[in-house]
């Protein structure tokens, strides 16, 4: 069963982009990354380990970020400093529980459709990459409506559905950002169902060699709607956020799908577009 929703100790709120009042930003913490293979943890530090991830992708195809005005990206210039500090907050909270839990891989997903977790998920993966000695892959988990990849203005960029069916390599299906801590890995093409692709070992490798060679994994997935999918994502993942929209999801249809997930992966409710002065866990 999943965690009360009368407990708020475990669920992160994010303030809606409306409006919020300016914070300072708590001291962050940081678990330690596991070495990639044949190395001694203890002989690299944060550092040398993020100098490593850069060196092994430094040919990989790069790409510029959006900075569309028209959405709440943080990646807009001049942004509202409220939105930054909201995406802040919600970073500090995930990278203490990630200190405390010793997790590395966090699917995002939302209990239904349009309730922003794809720009929840780039948001935040954007502020985690702004951190020192921090590298990011952010991975578009949801191989039916593919809005990450169609964000980041790429459609036709080869990604994970080659990867997990063998047809393209992590080098091929991951792009550099022009942000030096952000790697991506768009959703890719196929002809072979989703469903057919998560449900095979590959799913569990690929998150296994992205924790080994990234200190934070983020996954954009499907809504907990798509049942299967969603399902075969975030069973191989450490951690679940969901995204709930304000005055779009029945409390007691949010409730109820809380419910169905693993409590020791649920990490919390970001609540979104939501007025700060009520804003409260959902």
């Amino acid at each position: 069963m999943g965690k009360s929703f009368e407990n708020p100790g475990s669920i992160a709120t994010r303030p809606g982009v409306e409006s919020s009042p300016q914070r300072s930003e708590p001291v962050m913490e940081f678990a330690r990354r596991k070495p990639l293979p044949g190395q001694d943890a203890s002989s690299l530090d944060n550092a040398a380990q993020c100098e490593l991830t850069r060196l092994q992708f430094a040919n990989c195809t790069q790409i510029e970020l959006p900075r569309n005005a028209d959405e709440p990206l943080v990646t807009v210039a001049g942004n509202r400093s409220t939105v930054v500090e909201a995406y802040k907050s919600l970073r500090t909270r995930l990278l203490k529980i990630q200190a405390s839990r010793g997790i590395r891989s966090v699917v995002v997903t939302s209990v239904g459709r349009s309730e922003g977790k794809t720009l929840t998920a780039f948001n935040l993966a954007y502020c985690c990459a702004q951190v020192e000695n921090l590298p990011v892959l952010l991975i578009d988990g949801d191989l039916r409506s593919r809005s990450l990849t169609k964000l980041l203005g790429d459609s036709s960029q080869v990604g994970l559905a080659e990867l997990m069916s063998g047809t393209a390599s992590y080098e091929d299906a991951i792009v550099r950002t022009d942000v030096p801590n952000l790697y991506v890995m768009g959703a890719g093409t196929n002809d072979v169902l989703s469903t057919e692709l998560f449900s095979g070992e590959r799913w569990n490798h690929v998150l296994g060699w992205s924790r080994d060679h990234f200190r934070l994994v983020l996954v954009d997935s499907v809504s907990m709607g798509a049942l299967a999918d969603f399902e075969l994502v975030a069973a191989e993942c450490e951690g679940i956020l969901v995204v709930v929209r304000a005055r779009s999801a029945a409390r007691e249809e949010l409730k109820t799908a809380i419910e169905q997930l693993d409590s020791d992966k649920l990490i919390g409710v970001v609540w979104n577009a939501g007025h700060s002065k009520n804003a409260t866990p959902y």
